[in-house]
């Protein structure tokens, strides 16, 4: 199953009568350096979706916290859980969407101009997540955070993939994620999509990566520099858990 974008335009950056193929239930990387039109692609998704009739979609911008308008951080999920006519046990809700961000009780009646701006992120992700979307639409979700709570934010997108079929549209230029995360990669320079394919094709090509001024995967750098000094061909992984096994059968 796929979402079909026949003629996708954009007046803004050099879009024109873009056609898409995005996968259902499967994450799609959308990468590129700073300025080559990955958040204004994220938007125009977003606005085609909602102009042909899907529903349930969940939009995280790059600087959340200019959307932040209430006391409390209760209030700032209360909010959207009103305005989207949720009628539920809103206390269990709200905390339940910030358990999922790695945020605990306390934070309920802070205020969310208080807060670090890696914090601010995983509230303004909890807002997205609230209302239970089916399409995740996720412009730079890990920018602020560190390296734990990467790690908790990598397994909370695959567990939405794997156990409850979301499909996840993420914006990053952080290649190490990416790789990590990618079933697909949309490749964008100068604004147009200058490539869709999958993350091995993408990742391991040194030519595709310079094109589009971007750092080679950590784990493909690895994987590279065992095949090219004691010749070992390891397989490229995405995880650095199923490397370790492939470096122990070569080595046992």
């Amino acid at each position: 199953m796929e979402i079909i974008f026949d003629n996708l335009s954009d007046n803004v950056l050099s879009f024109s009568d873009l056609a898409l193929n995005i996968e259902k239930k499967k994450i799609t990387i959308v990468t590129g350096k700073n300025g080559s039109g990955k958040s204004r692609l994220l938007l125009l998704i977003r606005d085609e979706l909602v102009k042909e009739g899907f529903n349930k979609i969940g939009y995280l911008a790059q600087n959340p916290e200019n959307f932040f308008f209430c006391n409390t951080i209760y209030q700032e999920i209360l909010f959207v859980l009103k305005k989207n006519k949720i009628h539920t046990d809103y206390d269990k809700k709200i905390f339940g969407a910030l358990k999922m961000v790695g945020l605990d009780r306390s934070y309920l009646d802070r205020s969310p101009f208080d807060i670090s701006r890696g914090e601010q992120k995983k509230v303004a992700l909890a807002k997205v997540l609230v209302c239970n979307p089916r399409i995740l639409i996720l412009d730079e979700p890990f920018t602020y955070l560190d390296y734990s709570s990467k790690c908790k934010m990598i397994k909370l997108f695959r567990m939405m993939k794997l156990r409850y079929g979301k499909t996840i549209i993420l914006a990053t230029n952080n290649t190490d994620l990416a790789l990590e995360l990618a079933d697909d990669i949309m490749a964008l320079k100068d604004g147009e999509v200058a490539f869709k394919g999958g993350k091995f094709e993408f990742f391991t090509n040194h030519k595709l990566l310079e094109k589009f001024n971007l750092d080679e995967p950590k784990l493909a750098e690895f994987t590279n520099l065992v095949k090219n000094t004691k010749g070992i061909n390891l397989g490229y992984r995405d995880d650095i858990n199923d490397l370790i096994k492939d470096i122990y059968r070569f080595v046992r």
